[in-house]
């Protein structure tokens, strides 16, 4: 990526026909879903996408389709995490030969690595899979928190060309955009969308936000006002992504967001409800 992402970026859900098996008419309908109301990226398999639960195969699949569906209309961000450095490097050298435009990976969780392990996972990831990464800061689910010192250091490394932070921790954040946010080559994304707005006007670049899979056009239109100072309009607009955030973020359990977002989308006919092995959809 030779310049900075800004804006919407949507972490896909997966699309599954059975827990352990793609649905690739689905994926490509939410793909066009997506798009079609206004995004500015596309993120498969993040933490929303249940990428780390799905087989490898399935993985490839998604890879796959997804590059042959967007189709270069907007960015396609792959994420690679994984219980091992091993299992990443596989899977990002296999999405960057396959298109994507850029690699998004979190440390591996089974045996987490302190500061000086992250340094060389995240240098031999950017240096070995030949693509743009993202580092992803995700402490709830891989329980290993990204310094600022380290996220710091890593962003001077060829390669590494942004940071999505989901701990919700704006003080973190904070330090992150006053020590980079001016550069036009390193992107900061935060998570939460509770915090989108207030994120995007301490100098981030945008969100990483699952409600967008299903009201794709809300949240394009939140970073638009935030991007053109309407006050009013953004006041409103996140009152209105606090509310359909109701609809999915109260379920119960690690995947309770995914589990509300698939229910909410196979309402829609949109996609099947159905988890990635062994979650259960809500009913």
């Amino acid at each position: 990526m030779k310049r900075k992402l800004q804006g919407i970026i949507v972490p896909l859900l997966t699309a599954l026909e059975t827990p352990e098996t793609f649905d690739r008419k689905g994926c490509a309908g939410l793909i066009e879903h997506v798009i079609s109301g206004g995004v500015d990226g596309i993120f498969i398999l993040g933490s929303t996408g249940e990428g780390p639960a799905l087989s490898r195969s399935v993985q490839r699949e998604l890879i796959e389709l997804a590059v042959e569906q967007v189709a270069g209309r907007v960015p396609l961000l792959a994420g690679i995490s994984g219980a091992s450095g091993a299992d990443s490097l596989e899977l990002g050298k296999f999405a960057a030969n396959s298109g994507v435009d850029a690699l998004v990976a979190a440390p591996p969780c089974y045996l987490p690595p302190d500061q000086e392990e992250q340094v060389e996972y995240f240098r031999r990831l950017a240096g070995e899979c030949g693509s743009p990464l993202f580092l992803y800061n995700m402490p709830a689910l891989t329980r290993v928190m990204l310094t600022p010192e380290t996220v710091i250091r890593l962003a001077s490394v060829e390669n590494i060309v942004g940071c999505k932070d989901s701990s919700g921790d704006l003080t973190f954040f904070g330090t992150l955009v006053r020590e980079l946010g001016s550069r036009d080559d390193f992107t900061l994304l935060t998570g939460p969308e509770e915090l989108l707005a207030e994120s995007v006007r301490m100098g981030g670049d945008g969100g990483v936000n699952g409600g967008a899979n299903l009201c794709p056009e809300l949240f394009a239109s939140l970073y638009r006002a935030l991007r053109d100072s309407d006050s009013e309009q953004v006041r409103r607009l996140q009152a209105e992504v606090l509310e359909l955030g109701k609809l999915y973020r109260s379920r119960p359990g690690a995947a309770g967001v995914i589990r509300g977002l698939k229910y909410e989308l196979s309402r829609r006919g949109l996609l099947k409800n159905v988890l990635a092995f062994p979650a259960l959809p809500l009913r």
